[in-house]
């Protein structure tokens, strides 16, 4: 007589947030360079070969804890280029404002330095979409509109990591919004 059962326990669906939340604890307790997978284990209740099977370093778990799996989209819903490119400008403001995505700036960097992979796929899955979504419905010129929002999306991250970790003296509502009214004019339509 066969089983139907599937072999094995089932997927626990609340590891993930369990660990990331520990994660982000952790990064504002004892920081990058203390925080080890051990230590987010033992946090979050979990074994060690449960974060092994689900995320391949500690940078990947930071990065899953503080960005997400994919990117959040809903504030681009129903924007033209102007919107995109003002959220995109208030959303890496608000990112690295969060002290865990501060504490965890230095490491990742260096993490991803050393990890093409890592590096490359952050920036395909979070600038991916955001790129669809500014290039959708301007079939003129395809290239152009991909380039414009690829630079847009460097520049407004670019600055705001500069501005709340480097340049904190001007670290100013009045100064992150200048610099979204210097990108939107920059892809706005030529006429």
């Amino acid at each position: 007589m066969e089983d139907d059962r599937s072999i094995g326990r089932p997927r626990d669906s609340s590891i993930d947030e369990r660990v990331f939340a520990a994660t982000r604890a952790l990064l504002l307790e004892v920081g990058w360079d203390e925080l080890s997978m051990r230590l987010i284990a033992a946090r979050a209740g979990v074994s060690r070969s449960s974060l092994d099977r689900r995320w391949s370093s500690k940078a990947e778990v930071v990065l899953h804890a503080i960005l997400g799996a994919t990117p959040d989209l809903a504030p681009f819903a129903g924007t033209d280029r102007a919107g995109w490119v003002e959220w995109v400008a208030r959303g890496s403001r608000q990112l690295y404002a969060r002290a865990e995505v501060r504490a965890a700036i230095p490491g990742l960097l260096l993490a991803m330095a050393e990890n093409n992979e890592l590096r490359d796929r952050l920036w395909a899955d979070f600038s991916g979409p955001a790129v669809a979504l500014f290039t959708s419905g301007h079939d003129d010129n395809p290239v152009a509109a991909e380039r414009d929002a690829r630079a847009a999306l460097a520049m407004a991250a670019g600055a705001a990591l500069f501005l709340t970790t480097i340049a904190t003296q001007d670290d100013t509502d009045a100064l992150h919004a200048r610099i979204a009214d210097i990108l939107i004019a920059a892809v706005a339509p030529r006429e």
